[in-house]
């Protein structure tokens, strides 16, 4: 709360008191050398104390809230580049995963080409199918040929 300029009051304090005491006594007696000291001056105050602690007080206020704020604004950065961090760090896991999952389709891929050339395909084995029935043809006749001439051999034996 500031002061009105006009309501100044005086209070007395020890040296002017001792100055009021000293010039009655002065009136009074003679002076003497031994007990006259000169008074100290008083500084002058200058007017406007109360513009200049305004000034202060604003220059403090503002100096506060600026500090404040910076410190509020420093853990919100702070906070953010933690969060930011965090999300870097999950997208490059994974970013990871997603690379090792492609490197095992890849190799997945490699593996059934190789396997689909040397697989057999439907043409094959139909030419397979239809070479091993001639061969069991072969086997067949064979067998119907060997048995004949052993019939014949057993009526040669039976007929001598």
């Amino acid at each position: 709360m500031l002061r009105p300029l006009c309501r100044m009051r005086f209070r007395p304090n020890r040296l002017t008191q001792y100055r009021f005491n000293t010039t009655e006594a002065a009136i009074v007696s003679p002076p003497s050398s031994a007990f006259v000291t000169p008074a100290p001056e008083v500084p002058k105050r200058s007017g406007g104390g109360f513009f200049r602690g305004g000034i202060i007080g604003f220059l403090l206020g503002i100096t506060l809230a600026g500090a404040t704020s910076y410190v509020y604004l420093l853990d919100e950065y702070q906070q953010s580049s933690n969060a930011l961090l965090s999300n870097v760090e999950d997208l490059a896991k994974s970013t990871a995963k997603l690379r090792d999952h492609t490197q095992k389709i890849t190799t997945l891929e490699k593996d059934l080409n190789g396997f689909t050339q040397k697989a057999a395909t439907k043409g094959d084995l139909q030419a397979l199918r239809n070479e091993l029935l001639k061969l069991i043809d072969e086997v067949n006749v064979s067998h119907l040929e060997l048995k004949t001439h052993v019939w014949e051999i057993e009526q040669d034996v039976k007929g001598k």
